[in-house]
């Protein structure tokens, strides 16, 4: 008995040796844990379908069975098994961890992710998705299957996940950081919206060559681009998460849909391209290619999951395999334009399988496959656009360009302005090409058909206009004149129309002859330009001009107080453009205006008064109500956040107040009252608000501390300032001699140089401007006296003259003694002066102009284009010169609003006879961008820096 009871121990013992716990390597987490891990040791086995996680840990033969898994390696199985993947994972951190665990197949049926803890064997669901079930299932929505684990100190557990899918599985398993992962999907998710983006950019420009040259196989090739876009969606999970994220039953149809129609379009594409080429063989071949892929779009119908899955590689084999074929018969043949253009087929249609096999994560991540496919995709596609205008076009497009080019012998329908020929009720005899562009019909018939009932009336936007245009024709007047008209979509358009009346030979009938010019562009820049007269390009607000114009009517109306203006200044804003660009202090200056303009509220004018600072007009508002609202914009402005490239960046602004009282009858006073409280603000320590008192001892200390006067004065009188020169370059004809302006610097106390943004200013304001520019005149005269032979190599010198020696009634005279006294030409001077100061003070620069031009000088209007109003004072100004302000030269490349802008100032001054001289022109792009232009000179950086005059003494 005791023997039997050994026997049966052992045999139980025996029995349950494969019960031991399966011996499995474990993944330990790095410390510190990098953005990325993969798993190495990740173990897998094959099961029947219905076969569950509680069966596999309940059959020790079941754990023992996982094999462990490469990391290269997939899994092939069929339609009714699924794949078990088992991964240990250990955290060895003496810290809690939270990372996410992804598996990147996208494609799959079904997935399950269970997680077991090792110590007290629970077993936890932690995600089941897959492209069966609603994509709002899912643990976290991205295009991958991942969940988010949380790891205690030195925890182990278990992870099994299993895939249902009749197809290859990826066995890839990573690990992330949480931060890292989200940061991962969303550059995916990125560069696979470009990648979308790129294919129905494609698409379209395709479609758009269809209509515009009526060939098919640029429609076949859109619709390709289409589908193929349609596949990556699927595939990459993007068309699962937006187009149908609730019915997880379309996800798979639609790829096979998909695929199916977009290998039929490259086969059509390429058999249209090429039909000329085929012999009947070729021509059996290419419809077999069709109907394989036809077979594959309608195989959701009549297919199951594993034989559709065959049929895709059979119907990607056969088209891929048939053109392989025909690019070597044409090859073989001798033909390289139809071998090239075959070819290309053959890479894109690679690059795309490539491509979509990447997508569908059968390639190995290891290595970045979606950045080098789409290079090849880009390349192929290229390759075939190549080919594809090396095939010859076909005899009856031939025909149809030789008839279009023997219309073009005809003089009526070659003329640019439309013209035409009715009756005198409106019936249409004859009309060009030019007019059926202006009235958007694509043939004469066809318009014909447009007014056959109404007559021409139909195109007035008052049909009265053509019966009064009738009854002058009869009174034996011709007729020329602006009107506005209607288009075949009934949109607005204007025209300068010319019409006169004809009568026939035994003048019974009569008929109308007319000409159309389509002027509705310029309408719209006469418009445009209107409302730049008075806004600032960037910020859209009112500009300093219009600003002036309200605040000196204010000033007009007396009274003890008519109101009230705020001078806000942005601190620090230089910080801004040094430390980050200029591109980012315009994105504050616009930012800022809009919160400016929504704390306002119906209070204003706000306008841009220069760079940083702008101004506020209050009518009727007392000192009082100005504080509180200044406060409210100091309170906005301190709730804003500048960001700016992820950095944030806290901006406050100061505010000056100055009362508009009687007293005030000028507003450049105003002006200054509230500039100076603006900088006592600034002085006070920023983000404050100041009113003027020019009782106040702060005012009053302020003012005195205003040095700049004393050392200007003194840098005139002992002769600190150095004149320097930057050169002009002509970008048409060399010029015959020198050309340059003239540049001021002034030695400072520590003799440095100091440039004159920093005391022009201050000199303009206390009114030292016609000092220091006879200084200028009188010392560069001179030393041309003092170097003959340089003036007799100098072609032009530029003479900055500002708006103070302008309105000084001295400073005509005492130029002219300078001249006489030195015995300079006339003739090589050429005085600049600046556009808004012309402007301002007409009178007295037209007077300075008409006198020195007598005598032989020239003029140029410099900083032209600050304010557009200009244009209109243009045929008043004998300049011979305008200089294009830089603001618009500098983003010239960037920019296509300046572009225009440099373009139609160059364009207005050719009309009006001057020469244009662009500044600031800081690279050879620039340049360049400039001659294309037709700009006549440039100057700035790229063409020399500015150097001290003495360096061009013999």
């Amino acid at each position: 008995m005791r023997t039997g009871t050994y026997c049966l121990l052992l045999l139980i013992w025996l029995c349950t040796l494969p019960a031991h716990a399966f011996h499995a390597e474990v993944n330990m987490l790095h410390s510190p844990l990098p953005e990325q891990q993969r798993l190495q040791q990740v173990y897998f086995q094959v099961t029947p379908q219905q076969l569950g996680l509680d069966d596999i840990l309940a059959d020790p033969e079941k754990q023992h069975a996982f094999s462990l898994l490469a990391p290269s390696q997939q899994v092939l199985f069929a339609e009714h098994q699924v794949v078990w993947l088992f991964a240990r994972l250990q955290n060895n951190s003496h810290l809690q961890r939270q990372v996410v665990l992804e598996y990147d197949f996208p494609m799959a049926d079904k997935i399950e992710i269970y997680q077991r803890n090792r110590q007290t064997q629970d077993v936890r669901l932690l995600s089941r998705s897959g492209n069966d079930y609603p994509y709002t299932e899912r643990a976290l929505p991205y295009r991958s299957y991942a969940v988010s684990l949380n790891l205690a100190a030195h925890e182990q557990t278990d992870i099994f996940i299993r895939v249902q899918d009749a197809a290859i599985i990826p066995s890839d398993l990573l690990l992330w950081r949480y931060n890292s992962f989200i940061a991962y999907a969303q550059k995916s998710a990125i560069l696979d919206g470009l990648l979308q983006g790129i294919l129905l950019l494609l698409a379209f420009y395709n479609l758009v060559q269809f209509f515009r040259l009526k060939a098919k196989n640029y429609l076949y090739y859109s619709a390709f681009f289409v589908s193929f876009a349609l596949v990556i969606a699927v595939l990459n999970g993007m068309a699962f998460a937006m187009l149908w994220p609730g019915h997880p039953e379309v996800n798979q149809a639609i790829l096979y849909i998909s695929v199916g129609t977009a290998l039929l379009c490259l086969n059509l594409f390429i058999h249209h391209a090429l039909q000329h080429l085929y012999t009947p063989l070729w021509r059996r071949l290419s419809h077999a290619s069709s109907f394989a892929a036809m077979l594959l779009l309608f195989s959701p119908l009549y297919a199951s999951g594993q034989y559709r899955l065959l049929l895709l590689f059979l119907a990607l084999g056969w088209v891929l395999g048939s053109n392989i074929i025909l690019a070597v018969r044409f090859t073989l043949a001798g033909q390289p334009q139809a071998r090239s253009f075959v070819w290309a087929c053959v890479f894109t249609l690679c690059s795309a399988l490539l491509l979509t096999l990447s997508q569908a994560g059968y390639l190995n991540t290891g290595f970045d496959w979606l950045y080098l496919l789409q290079l090849l995709m880009l390349f192929s596609l290229a390759l075939t656009s190549f080919g594809l205008q090396k095939i010859p076009r076909q005899s009856d497009a031939n025909s149809l360009s030789i008839s279009q080019l023997q219309q073009y012998h005809d003089i009526f329908h070659n003329a640019v302005e439309g013209m035409f020929t009715t009756t005198l009720d409106g019936k249409l005899l004859n009309a060009n090409n030019a007019l059926l562009g202006i009235l958007r019909y694509d043939t004469l018939d066809e318009l014909k058909r447009a007014v056959s009932e109404s007559g021409m009336a139909r195109f007035y936007a008052d049909p009265a206009e053509r019966q009064m245009l009738v009854q002058q024709l009869e009174l034996g007047n011709n007729k020329s004149f602006e009107i506005q008209g209607l288009r075949s979509d009934n949109s607005p358009f204007w025209a300068l129309m010319s019409a006169r009346l004809a009568r026939s030979v035994n003048n019974r009938d009569a008929f109308v002859h007319g000409s159309v010019i389509d002027i509705t562009e310029q309408k719209l820049a006469h418009e445009q330009l209107a409302y730049l007269a008075n806004h600032d390009s960037l910020t859209a607000l009112y500009n300093r001009f219009y600003f002036e114009q309200q605040l000196q009517a204010v000033c007009q109306q007396g009274g003890t107080t008519a109101g009230c203006m705020l001078y806000i200044d942005i601190d620090q804003f230089k910080l801004i453009n040094n430390n980050c660009s200029h591109s980012a202090g315009n994105a504050l200056l616009k930012q800022l205006s809009e919160v400016f303009k929504r704390t306002l509220g119906r209070n204003g004018p706000l306008a841009r008064l220069d760079s940083d600072e702008f101004g506020v007009l209050l009518t009727g508002k007392n000192a009082n109500e100005a504080f509180a609202l200044a406060y409210r914009l100091l309170d906005a402005v301190k709730e804003f956040r500048f960001i700016w490239q992820d950095s944030i960046y806290p901006i406050s602004v100061s505010i000056g107040i100055a009362e508009i009282s009687g007293s005030n009858i000028v507003a450049d006073d105003v002006i200054k009252q509230a500039d100076a409280a603006c900088s006592i603000a600034k002085d006070k320590g920023r983000n404050r608000i100041q009113l003027f008192d020019s009782n106040d001892l702060e005012t009053q200390r302020h003012q005195a501390e205003m040095q700049w006067v004393a050392q200007l004065r003194d840098a005139i009188a002992q002769d600190r300032f150095v004149l320097y020169q930057q050169p002009i370059q002509a970008l048409k004809q060399p010029g015959n001699g020198m050309h340059y302006e003239v540049l001021l610097r002034l030695h400072g106390e520590d003799n440095s140089l100091i440039g004159p943004g920093s005391f022009l200013s201050s000199a303009e304001r206390f009114g030292l401007m016609p000092q220091i520019d006879l200084w200028v005149i009188r010392h560069y005269f001179r030393w041309l006296q003092q170097n003959p032979q340089h003036l007799q190599q100098l072609e032009l010198c530029c003479i900055n003259v500002s708006g103070s020696s302008l309105i000084d009634s001295g400073f005509k005279d005492q130029v002219q003694q300078l001249f006489t006294d030195y015995q300079i030409p006339y003739q090589h001077i050429c005085f600049e002066i600046t556009e808004s100061v012309a402007i301002v003070n007409l009178q007295n620069t037209l007077s300075f102009i008409q006198f020195f031009r007598g005598q032989g000088c020239l003029f140029a209007l410099d900083d032209f284009g600050s304010g557009f109003s200009s244009y209109s004072y243009l045929k008043h100004f004998p300049a011979d010169f305008i200089k294009i302000d830089g603001h618009f030269v500098r983003d010239l490349l960037d920019d296509q609003y300046d572009k225009a802008i440099v373009k139609s100032i160059h364009e207005v001054a050719k009309a009006v006879g001057m020469r244009t001289v662009a500044e600031y022109v800081e690279t050879q792009a620039v340049c360049d961008a400039l001659q294309l232009l037709g700009i006549d000179y440039v100057q700035g950086h790229a063409i020399a820096r500015p150097m001290p005059l003495l360096t061009l003494s013999g």
